[in-house]
């Protein structure tokens, strides 16, 4: 790892109140895999987006199962799901600024605005704090940067974007709402949602009911106030 790289990684963990003990788990957490093309030698993303996708399923069904009164499963899966969406991290990921250090390939800049590109580093980038300070570090990086949405969601009735959407659709207007999705080059799914015969709103994710979800969540962003 080049010396200006360690030391733009060592500045952000700074700001986040992180040691690190193995700097170059970070440096992996936040490079795409289109970069070990012109650097052999390089390791990616990839299996730690795998441990902290699992990681922070895990992390926010303890949280909801130990801190929101839910009495049906039902309640606590969509919170979770609405949780742990693509836009959610790629929040977060531009918010701490990991997006200004993703690393990919000299002919893949565009991705680099990608939902799901940085909703996989946020994910790479947990795993990498959890192998590199333990459970407890990663306990409190969750609650300081992750739970408040989830908190945030659980007092907004909880109610799925999708159904949320139609509801409000159908207060006023029969018009039929459909969803066009297709498969990206690199596996994830764009959904387009569309009612009155114009795209109301777009959305990304790793499977297709995620990127549904995300659509419907933009399309109720877009919605006149005075429908809600």
């Amino acid at each position: 790892m080049k010396t200006n790289r360690s030391y733009q990684i060592l500045k952000l963990l700074d700001k986040l109140e992180i040691l690190p003990k193995n700097l170059e788990i970070y440096n992996q957490a936040l490079t795409h895999k289109s970069y070990q093309h012109f650097n052999p030698n390089s390791s990616h993303y990839e299996m730690l987006e795998f441990l902290g996708d699992s990681i922070i399923n895990f992390k926010v069904s303890e949280f909801i199962f130990s801190k929101i009164n839910f009495q049906k499963e039902g309640q606590a899966s969509q919170l979770r799901a609405k949780s742990i969406s693509s836009l959610t991290f790629a929040k977060i990921c531009d918010d701490l600024q990991l997006s200004d250090l993703i690393q990919v390939g000299k002919g893949a800049k565009d991705i680099l605005t990608n939902t799901k590109l940085k909703a996989d580093v946020f994910e790479s980038f947990c795993a990498a704090i959890y192998l590199d300070q333990g459970n407890e570090v990663l306990d409190l990086f969750l609650e300081k940067y992750l739970y408040d949405f989830v908190i945030q969601n659980a007092k907004h009735n909880n109610k799925d974007p999708k159904s949320e959407f139609q509801e409000k659709i159908q207060s006023f207007s029969t018009e039929k709402i459909t969803y066009q999705s297709t498969k990206q080059s690199d596996g994830s799914f764009q959904s387009e949602l569309i009612w009155d015969n114009q795209i109301f709103g777009v959305g990304s994710g790793k499977s297709m009911k995620e990127a549904e979800f995300n659509a419907a969540r933009q399309a109720l962003e877009r919605m006149p106030k005075n429908q809600d």
